[in-house]
């Protein structure tokens, strides 16, 4: 823990070598610490590579980068991982990436190369494969990925018992398929129905999620209704960083909504204070979503 490492990676030959990277483990005591979350990439990767460097550039202090599924187009295609950690270069050698299963990381039914790209947690439900739901905790947040192209039945036992278990001041749970949509048409009802009363009994803080290619964040709810403050329910984040677009519509649910906008979103955790603060930004830089939530 707290310990700064350097690393290349070679083929083995004098001269197959890359230059020397640098991270740095998680501390061993609860300190501030920023993370940033990122909606699908997906599309246009050169352009999302753009504001990737825009956000490592503004923030580079953020411990990880997590990303709510679709980072790609073709997930079992090679070719658009290589265009995935090309266009990061320089910034996923250095930082964790916390990536979540979309719908086209399972191109063909299985999301084989997917799999293969990253060496995740295997500490998810027992009857999943491994890797494809996991949790960790960082300083004093919990965090819970899930896979929601499966039956969230199937993964909402598992869940329940690892909210139950931290101890963690911060819950963070993070799926591609969005319990509150933001774009027409489109309502993911399993999950809403399996999950949501999970994340009530248990005052999940931020649910981070992808798939609607429309950036939203909702009232903070509680029973599928809205309450007054963070404090009494959960607050749900759409947020898209790639260049495919999708309207939105208008829901009583939502705070504050934006189209054709790709952002990164930076949550900062302080100790002092108890406070979250949440802003997201497009790829000029500019701030266009804030929230502060205070633990009471």
């Amino acid at each position: 823990a707290g310990t700064s490492y350097v690393y290349a990676v070679g083929d083995g030959s004098r001269r197959g070598w890359s230059e020397w990277r640098e991270f740095t483990t998680a501390p061993a005591v609860h300190a501030p610490f920023s993370f940033i979350y990122m909606g699908d990439a997906q599309n246009g990767l050169d352009r999302w590579g753009s504001l990737v460097r825009n956000a490592h550039r503004a923030r580079p202090d953020a411990a990880f980068y997590l990303m709510a599924g679709d980072l790609v187009n073709r997930g079992n295609q090679r070719d658009d991982w290589d265009s995935f950690f090309h266009n990061a270069r320089g910034i996923f050698d250095r930082r964790t990436v916390v990536p979540v299963i979309g719908n086209h990381e399972c191109q063909g039914g299985h999301p084989k190369m997917y799999l293969e790209q990253f060496a995740l947690p295997r500490n998810g439900p027992a009857a999943l494969e491994p890797e494809r739901a996991y949790a960790f905790e960082y300083g004093n947040a919990f965090f819970a990925i899930l896979d929601s192209n499966l039956d969230p039945a199937g993964q909402a036992e598992w869940l329940e018992q690892q909210l139950a278990g931290t101890k963690a001041r911060w819950k963070f749970v993070t799926h591609h398929h969005p319990a509150y949509s933001s774009t027409p048409g489109r309502d993911n009802v399993a999950v809403r129905q399996k999950w949501t009363p999970i994340y009530d009994r248990h005052h999940v803080d931020l649910v981070l999620q992808g798939h609607d290619h429309a950036y939203l964040r909702t009232h903070p709810l509680k029973s599928e209704a809205r309450v007054g403050s963070p404090a009494e329910g959960t607050v749900y984040v759409v947020s898209v960083s790639g260049t495919k677009m999708y309207p939105q519509a208008e829901r009583d649910y939502t705070a504050v909504g934006m189209t054709n906008l790709p952002t990164y979103q930076v949550l900062d955790i302080q100790i002092s204070g108890d406070r979250l603060l949440y802003r997201a930004y497009d790829l000029d830089g500019a701030l266009r979503d804030e929230l502060v939530i205070e633990k009471p």
